[in-house]
């Protein structure tokens, strides 16, 4: 079994995250940070990261997993306050509370402790959500430590059949949010959100959607904006997706314009690639090693 070091982030914001890190014993300037998905954790999956970490050592490359504000469904995340009496407060966080933009803090956060430990080339690599994350940072950062950017199973969450709300769900959301009350909780999904959060996942143009391929013309704004060396690995079998995967790989490909792209699909593979870990991670050094 791996061992991992547990680590901490601060954010811009000043909200901690927790995750862990591997540094291999012969490190490279190479590392890379995952990005987890809606709900899910830094320890989220734990047959990949041990495969992954164990290649990463094998060549060099550090690994870092950290949460970030979209963790769980609904939680309590540190906030640094230093004129409190313990030094923190928490505030109320969660895939049901956070604002997607603001993934640029937390992303940012993980990238700068990977350079704190002497990695020089940053792979941010997102997973789910974490892959709209990971897209939305490479198009918007201008850190010149990120070296590439890896989507691994990225999928439209307003396309999602057995995510996507009803239409009386996305009305009342509407309509809430227009008397003043889009941050309270309702029942949406499988997790309570606010009114705003259910509409930035499910609304077609919004900082979320970053992967329209469902559009009779995509403009997969975020996604063209990437210049740095990128990688897209797709579930040949996701559940999650409401189309053949040979189809929604097409869009991306249309629109790739960085100079280093690669897309691959994992037959048979599920969404979260469960079983076939040993190709995802194959196909994550092939390309590593070549940037």
């Amino acid at each position: 079994m791996k061992q991992f070091y547990l680590a901490e982030i601060v954010t811009k914001d000043k909200l901690i995250h927790q995750g862990i890190f591997v540094r291999p014993k012969q490190a490279t300037k190479k590392a890379i940070l995952w990005v987890h998905g809606l709900g899910s954790t830094f320890y989220g999956n734990v047959t990949l990261f041990e495969a992954l970490s164990n290649v990463c050592e094998k060549y060099g490359f550090g690994f870092a997993s950290f949460n970030n504000r979209g963790h769980d469904g609904i939680t309590g995340i540190k906030n640094i306050e230093p004129e409190s009496e313990k030094g923190y407060s928490r505030l109320t966080g969660g895939a049901g509370m956070e604002v997607f933009e603001e993934c640029m803090y937390d992303i940012d956060a993980g990238v700068a402790f990977l350079v704190q430990q002497g990695f020089e080339n940053v792979i941010v690599a997102g997973h789910s959500t974490g892959a709209n994350k990971a897209c939305f940072y490479g198009a918007k950062t201008q850190n010149s430590r990120v070296a590439g950017i890896i989507l691994l199973s990225p999928l439209s969450d307003r396309l999602n059949p057995e995510g996507k709300p009803p239409w009386w769900v996305v009305t009342v959301a509407k309509a809430l949010i227009a008397i003043g009350k889009g941050d309270m909780l309702i029942p949406v999904s499988h997790f309570p959100g606010t009114p705003k959060r259910l509409l930035s996942l499910v609304s077609p143009g919004s900082f979320e959607d970053t992967f329209d391929y469902g559009d009779a013309e995509p403009k997969m704004t975020a996604f063209s904006r990437i210049t740095r060396p990128l990688l897209v690995v797709f579930a040949g079998n996701d559940e999650l997706a409401d189309r053949p995967m040979t189809k929604i790989k097409a869009v991306f490909d249309t629109h790739a314009l960085s100079a280093l792209y690669q897309s691959i699909i994992i037959p048979g593979a599920f969404h979260s690639f469960n079983g076939q870990e040993k190709e995802v991670v194959s196909a994550i050094l092939r390309w590593v090693r070549e940037i």
